[in-house]
């Protein structure tokens, strides 16, 4: 998997950051995952202050973890470096905070801190996800665009992935259209993928909002994605899947929606495809609705529409073929 770095200015020292940084060491360190490590460091919580940077306390850091004080000093240490590539206005939120929303911190799986780049105020704000495949027909990509300035029209965020097909083509609509759009990415703010979104990602990061849930130290896994989904879907009131084969990564954010008691919206033309079996199994719950045109979807959401100000420029279409 390729990853394009991108380089910035280490934040102001704060609480959040501290704390995320000696939480991501001990991760790290331990080569346990978050299950494992936030109940220990919890319970360390009510020994040490957790905003006090990891080395006055080596020892009983180490002992918690189970590993040997050089190891995780090293492992701090390394944590550190990364830290240090997060650019100055990037934020660190922990759940529990103001800002945190709260719609994603009840939901099982929700992150400790989240790491955002650009408009925080989106984040208090109602979004709809336009989701879909990365291989979109172009039928799919003009539902796509449609369901976007649907969204838009009604005074809703657009978030979606990142990825390439349906979520590009949100997005873009979204930026060209003066929609604002927030995207959950599958990699930590100093990374960007796929190389191919990396000038659309620092474009959102400018007019809109980027999500992580993954710490600069982070790896970036596969399964990462399916992290990303279901942070995603959390944040959302409601889901609209434009198309996705059986299987698909758009199939499972919109089951983990539906596990999230969150709407889903499915269009008529796709349950009627029997080439595929999600759109069934998805229509049988029954908080899934099924929409036979975009222009419902704010109705269906319990908002207004407003006429849309067609703004597509030049260079945006060219951008949107070649989703």
């Amino acid at each position: 998997m390729e990853i394009q770095r991108t380089e910035g200015l280490l934040p102001p020292p704060g609480r959040n950051f501290q704390e995320a940084l000696n939480y991501e060491a001990l991760i790290y360190a331990s080569g346990k995952g978050e299950a494992s490590i936030e109940p220990l460091f919890d319970q360390l919580g009510h020994t040490l202050d957790l905003s006090i940077a990891l080395p006055s306390h080596p020892h009983t850091y180490a002992d918690a973890i189970g590993v040997p004080p050089s190891i995780l000093l090293e492992g701090y240490y390394h944590a550190h470096a990364r830290f240090q590539r997060l650019s100055t206005g990037d934020v660190i939120i922990k759940r529990g905070d103001a800002l945190f929303p709260q719609a994603a911190a009840i939901v099982p799986h929700a992150p400790r801190f989240l790491y955002v780049r650009g408009d925080l105020s989106l984040l208090s704000r109602r979004m709809v996800c336009v989701v879909g495949t990365r291989n979109p027909s172009d039928e799919g990509k003009l539902f796509a665009r449609e369901s976007t300035l649907a969204i838009g029209s009604a005074g809703l965020v657009v978030i979606s992935g990142l990825a390439l097909g349906i979520d590009g083509v949100a997005h873009l609509t979204a930026l060209s259209q003066g929609i604002p759009t927030v995207a959950v990415i599958g990699t930590s703010l100093i990374e960007s993928y796929p190389t191919e979104h990396a000038n659309l990602q620092a474009r959102i990061a400018t007019e809109g909002l980027l999500v992580s849930r993954f710490s600069p130290v982070a790896k970036t896994q596969k399964w990462f994605f399916l992290l990303r989904n279901r942070l995603m879907s959390s944040l959302s009131i409601a889901s609209v899947l434009v198309e996705d084969r059986d299987g698909g990564g758009a199939v499972k954010h919109a089951q983990y929606a539906l596990e999230q008691q969150r709407t889903v919206l499915l269009f008529r033309h796709t349950l009627e495809n029997r080439s595929i079996l999600w759109p069934r199994k998805l229509a049988a719950d029954p908080l899934t609705v099924i929409i036979q045109k975009t222009a419902e979807i704010p109705n269906l959401l319990g908002m207004h529409p407003k006429p849309p100000k067609p703004r597509l420029g030049k260079e945006d279409k060219n951008q949107l073929t070649l989703f």
